[in-house]
């Protein structure tokens, strides 16, 4: 996998940069990588967050992600596929034994 470096970032850019990486629970590395998606098209989410420093409510955090989760396309699940219950039903049985 490529490689990208960046050189003579100013502070308060890799400062901000880290604090929105800390508030979404990911690395600076995937944060730049989640920006520059963003940025490119090539992930389909909202528009980045305002930086505030405001504190964060996490019930409306999660409200907004469940919302995200609820509008992505449906993925096709294969009529091959064995059921949840199956699923389950396996790995209980493995656990048994």
């Amino acid at each position: 996998m490529p490689a990208l470096q960046v050189k003579d970032c100013p502070a308060p850019v890799y400062e901000a940069l880290r604090q929105c990486a800390d508030r979404e629970n990911r690395s600076i590395s995937q944060q730049t990588l989640t920006i520059i998606e963003r940025y490119l098209g090539m992930r389909d989410v909202p528009t980045l967050p305002v930086v505030t420093s405001e504190p964060i409510n996490y019930g409306e955090r999660r409200e907004r992600v469940f919302e995200r989760i609820r509008q992505m396309r449906p993925i096709p699940v294969s009529e091959n596929c064995p059921s949840t219950v199956e699923l389950i039903r396996q790995i209980r049985e493995e656990e048994a034994r």
